[in-house]
């Protein structure tokens, strides 16, 4: 019986053995698919001799299988990406004659991509014949777009170097735009792009380049109007807009680039120092969107594109007042020398004949005469230097134009009849009062007409007239000589500017006559213009001056009972805000001006005003940009907001209206514009 009992003991104690043992392996076994789990990392067995795979548990998680599903070599080629299969098999028969199987690709899970990492070794039976193999399986997935990210980074970084270094030493950004967008289209794998610039006289974009598109089609859409189209939106509101599945989106802006197969579209404005120079964009026609990464890019090209067509306008700024500078120290130089040669000839003759010899009086003369060229020569450097330093002050009293005219023509009419041109003289019947300086008045009068005898021809006519313009008085000084060229009209009036450059045609001149004319007509809240038809066919300045009448004591007159309203004016240009502040003050308005977008919006605040003139060209913060604080603010909610440009037509009223102004008035304004201001209502 105790042997029985014996027995029984023993077996007991080896039931508890063995229990313990097959515990321990299963806690081995959890720890092994812990270990798996948190590495992920799983095994496999390939029996070749029966086409049987064998997964782990993690392997089948990281296959995205169901656990036990039956697996084979083809079930695990079939989740292999597809672009990756071939390369997966041909390693596979590599290795199972000898060569090591170690590889990464890609593998598809739920339609989804992951990386993953395989290691494995063959296993042969006792006889030496092959079995299969056995490996393992590593999610890589999170190292993979690690390592793909850091070198997209360094790609794009390459990119975005590549490019500034190309865009400093172009010197015709514009053209390098073309070549720089094709190596950034294969980059984001994108297949077009497209680069409007602002064309300013026409007051629309103009398609700079382009790639993606036949030729046919670039023409069609060459010249695009603000607001049409997503460029046309990009241009008129300085945002960046992104158009994802483009084939299936129902705004009518992005119309225009479906017909052109695109699916996926980025369009940026190309700004700089707030100023606008047009729009970048790029397309893609095999996907639906790009990534966030792909549009910082994009981003980045255009900054850099923006910053370089700055760098090339500054550059050409300074290399024309480079020319100018040249130009007038040469015209300097020439005019000095005509009359120093005279003088020093005269010199010579006193010297030898004596001061009492019988050609001496007129050598004197002569020498005088020489001697009073040098010196208006150097008082117009003066004169320039004066108004530019704020030094000269205008002496001011009623005058009468005609009279002004008179001694305008008298100080004229010598050098008139010396080059063979003559004048007609149209007066007025009465009297044109306005308030003035009587010497800078008659200075700007016989300057114009030294121009016209300067520049027409012996035997050649000139004209000139004055008459009143509402509250203005206007003159006029027209001739029948080399006229002036299209190009050449909006900058007549610049220091150092002269029509014809050849030396032999610069009579007496330097260049600085008509920057004379503007700036002391500014002074006395006047303007100038000059007209013409082109080469050989004349010119005509017009001169406007306020009549003494609109500024008289007791405040200025009033017409038609018009109510007197208090308007600002934001504009850069000092000859279009004062020409500008004429007209309205002429009006009864009660005027203030600013000359940047900033101190625009600031002026609004305290000033509050009925009427707002913005010029849309304007550097820093530009007119729209201002245009859209000031309506934002209380105090210009419900101002009539005025854009002004330097185009006009119907088309740019159309824009400017789509960018929320009331009127549009193209430079430089009319009486006619300003009374339409005045009398418009909201």
């Amino acid at each position: 019986m105790s042997r029985v009992v014996g027995d029984v003991e023993n077996h007991d104690e080896s039931s508890q053995s063995a229990e313990s043992t097959t515990v321990e392996s299963w806690r081995q076994w959890e720890n092994f698919a812990r270990a798996q789990e948190l590495g992920q990392i799983g095994w496999w067995r390939m029996d070749t001799t029966r086409n049987i795979l064998t997964w782990s548990a993690e392997n089948y998680r990281i296959f995205g299988q169901p656990i036990g599903a039956p697996q084979t070599y083809e079930t695990f080629l079939a989740a292999v990406h597809p672009d990756d299969r071939a390369y997966v098999h041909e390693k596979w028969i590599a290795a199972l004659r000898g060569e090591p199987y170690d590889l990464e690709h890609r593998v598809l899970v739920d339609g989804q991509e992951k990386w993953v990492r395989e290691k494995a070794c063959l296993e042969f039976d006792a006889a030496g014949a092959l079995l299969g193999g056995f490996g393992v399986t590593q999610d890589i997935t999170d190292r993979k777009h690690a390592e793909i990210a850091l070198q997209w980074t360094v790609r794009r970084n390459e990119l975005l170097t590549r490019i500034a270094a190309r865009l400093l030493q172009s010197s015709d950004v514009q053209g390098a735009v073309e070549e720089l967008c094709a190596d950034v289209m294969q980059f984001l794998d994108c297949q077009a792009f497209f680069n409007y610039l602002v064309d300013e006289e026409s007051g629309r974009l103009h398609l700079n380049a382009c790639a993606g598109i036949p030729e046919d089609r670039a023409r069609e859409i060459e010249w695009l109007d603000y607001g049409v189209a997503i460029c046309g939106a990009v241009a008129r509101d300085r945002e960046r807009i992104v158009a994802e599945n483009v084939c299936a989106s129902a705004d009518p802006r992005t119309g225009l680039i479906a017909s052109c197969g695109i699916k996926a579209y980025c369009c940026h404005p190309l700004m700089a120092q707030g100023r606008l120079m047009g729009t970048l964009s790029f397309g893609a026609k095999t996907r639906l969107a790009f990534s966030d990464d792909e549009i910082e890019v994009m981003q980045a090209v255009s900054q850099l594109v923006s910053m370089a067509m700055a760098r090339l306008r500054m550059e050409q700024a300074l290399l024309e007042a480079d020319r100018r500078k040249d130009e007038f120290l040469a015209t300097l130089a020439h005019e000095l020398r005509n009359p120093l040669a005279p003088i020093r000839t005269g010199l010579l003759v006193l010297k030898r004949t004596g001061a009492q010899g019988p050609n001496a009086v007129r050598v004197q003369e002569m020498m005088e005469r020489q001697v009073d060229h040098i010196v208006r020569l150097v008082d117009d450097l003066l004169e320039v230097s004066r108004i530019r330093s704020g030094k000269i002050e205008l002496k001011r009293e009623r005058l009468d134009l005609r009279d002004l005219m008179d001694q305008a023509i008298e100080a004229s009419q010598q050098f008139l009849d010396a080059n063979g041109v003559s004048l007609s003289v149209v007066r007025p019947d009465a009297p044109l009062m306005i308030d003035g300086d009587p010497v800078r008045l008659v200075q700007v009068i016989a300057n114009l007409l030294s121009n016209a005898a300067k520049y027409t021809p012996s035997g050649g006519h000139a004209e000139i007239a004055a008459r009143r313009v509402g509250s203005q008085a206007e003159l006029t000084v027209a001739d029948n000589g080399v006229g002036i060229p299209t190009d050449m009209l909006p900058h007549v009036f610049d220091l150092f500017a002269q029509v014809d450059r050849t030396l032999g045609r610069a009579q007496g001149g330097l260049g600085i006559g008509l920057a004379l004319v503007r700036k002391l007509l500014r002074l006395h809240g006047g303007q100038v213009e000059a007209r013409s038809d082109g080469p050989g066919k004349g010119s005509v300045f017009l001169v406007r001056l306020p009549l003494a009448s609109a500024f008289a004591q007791g405040g200025p007159q009033r017409e038609g009972g018009r109510s007197a309203r208090r308007v600002l004016i934001i504009e850069d240009d000092d000859d279009v805000v004062h020409g500008l502040s004429m007209l309205l003050r002429a009006q009864g308005a009660n005027v203030q001006t600013a000359y940047d977008g900033k101190r625009g919006v600031e002026a609004v605040q305290s000033f509050h005003p009925q009427v707002v003139f913005i010029d849309l060209g304007l550097e820093g913060m530009d007119g729209y940009e201002a245009a859209r604080r000031i309506r934002a603010l209380p105090e210009g909610r419900d101002a009539i907001i005025v854009a002004l440009t330097r185009w006009g037509g119907e088309t740019a009223r159309e824009h400017v209206k789509k960018a929320g102004f009331d009127l549009h008035i193209a430079k430089p304004a009319s009486m006619g514009d300003i009374e339409r201001v005045l009398d418009f209502r909201r």
